[in-house]
């Protein structure tokens, strides 16, 4: 049984974070290094750059650091509103600083399960869903999808699973782009939240927030970027927005950006995940243990729940795609009733009765993400490539929609973090030879 009091310990780390986080710092000496926003990618390039005794500055729009990773207390255990898992175990680099700074991680093997309206389906059941969607992976990658495999009776839930992955239906992403993906390891969850993670990994890494930048101004002998607070001026700037945030125009920089890096940011549009949490009175689920649900559907609005979250009575559902979209707009009470309809069809109506309050995500509203995580469009493979290469000398992109192998995730974006702050190291050395 998971500790409650454990769980919550470092979530004071992360408010305490934000506290310091939210200093104006005195910019005596002059800026090296903007970097923008303050999430998995921006925080990590600067606790780089620090590190290497770079002057560096963090401006955050938001009132709080971590971007799409952030952990929420408010139902009296931490879930992840954005990034919960720590996908590819075996080469996910926050998996070892998790481990060495006692954040307890375990392997999602949580059972799964199915049910056709009350009825919970067995194993031998449920077969052929396993079946079609391994079918659909492979076709997928060979561009040969069958009418036998659409025919499928379990194909629109096996379409939902790969929705889930890319935050939009198989049709309007790049399977090449998704086949670079490296998944090795178990995929792990992290009890105290993935966004406390990542707080005590920058914990010392000042931020200004609630600052956003409205242009950036780029020549041969430095970048200045317009904020609320005024200009601010350095040698080099590190840009981790959100790729859709630029390509709306809601960052302007000028002089323009080339063609092809523009063109990039447009080919890597965010997907959507939304999240769903509920509290309920007492344990309404028919087990102790925690469980992976899903109703079977055939028209794509189902969601999947995760269930007696850290052995707690709060249930998060998940959705995806079209369905995430549909669900924002209705609103959050909208939502949460969806939710609670899917769960009393499984489960019957005493749930309701037990139903104590709920919470949910809005990420494509959101004006500093308008999404959740990047996917390439059909046909665009190498954007992300594109977007590694530094501009004119003065700007380097960073983030989860510039990480091949690991896009979509939290530690890609910790990953080019990383390569953002030894490329702006270079081009801080060239600029002073």
């Amino acid at each position: 049984m998971i500790n409650r009091r454990q769980l919550l310990q470092g979530v004071g780390a992360a408010a305490a974070f934000s506290g310091f986080s939210g200093r104006l710092l005195a910019q005596s000496a002059p800026i090296d290094v903007i970097v923008i926003g303050a999430g998995g990618a921006e925080l990590t390039a600067a606790k780089e750059l620090l590190a290497a005794g770079i002057n560096v500055l963090v401006l955050e729009a938001r009132d709080r650091i971590g971007g799409r990773a952030f952990t929420d207390t408010s139902l009296g255990v931490p879930w992840d509103r954005g990034c919960s898992w720590l996908h590819a175990s075996d080469v996910n680099p926050l998996v070892t600083y998790a481990r060495q700074n006692d954040f307890e991680v375990f392997a999602d093997k949580f059972p799964r399960q199915i049910y056709d309206g009350s009825r919970r389906m067995g194993g031998a059941e449920t077969a052929g869903y396993r079946a079609v969607q391994k079918r659909m992976g492979r076709e997928m990658a060979e561009a040969a999808f069958t009418q036998a495999t659409i025919a499928d009776p379990w194909y629109p839930m096996a379409e939902s699973g790969l929705t889930s992955w890319e935050g939009i239906e198989p049709p309007n992403y790049s399977v090449l782009d998704s086949q670079q993906f490296i998944e090795e390891g178990d995929d792990l969850m992290i009890p105290r939240g993935y966004g406390s993670l990542l707080a005590h990994y920058a914990r010392e890494v000042p931020v200004r927030l609630r600052t956003p930048v409205s242009r950036i101004r780029w020549t041969a002998r430095g970048v200045t970027a317009d904020t609320n607070a005024g200009a601010i001026g350095a040698r080099v700037v590190v840009v981790a927005l959100p790729p859709v945030v630029i390509a709306d125009g809601a960052v302007i920089f000028s002089p323009h950006l080339p063609v092809e890096v523009l063109q990039a940011h447009h080919d890597l549009p965010l997907g959507l995940m939304n999240k769903v949490a509920l509290k309920f009175r007492r344990n309404v689920f028919p087990s102790e243990r925690t469980e992976f649900w899903q109703l079977r559907r055939n028209d794509g609005r189902g969601i999947e729940f995760l269930t007696r979250l850290w052995d707690s009575n709060v249930c998060i559902g998940l959705s995806a795609g079209r369905f995430a979209y549909e669900l924002e707009a209705a609103g959050e009470a909208a939502m949460i009733e969806h939710a609670l309809t899917e769960l009393t069809t499984m489960l019957g109506g005493d749930l309701r009765r037990q139903f104590d309050r709920g919470a949910t995500t809005a990420w494509s509203s959101d004006p500093f993400a308008r999404g959740a995580y990047s996917h390439c469009l059909p046909g665009r493979y190498g954007a992300r490539a594109i977007l590694t290469r530094p501009v004119g000398g003065r700007i380097v992109f960073a983030g989860e929609h510039t990480e091949q192998t690991a896009y979509g995730t939290l530690h890609g974006a910790h990953m080019s973090g990383l390569r953002a702050a030894r490329e702006a190291r270079r081009l801080l050395a060239g600029s002073a030879a």
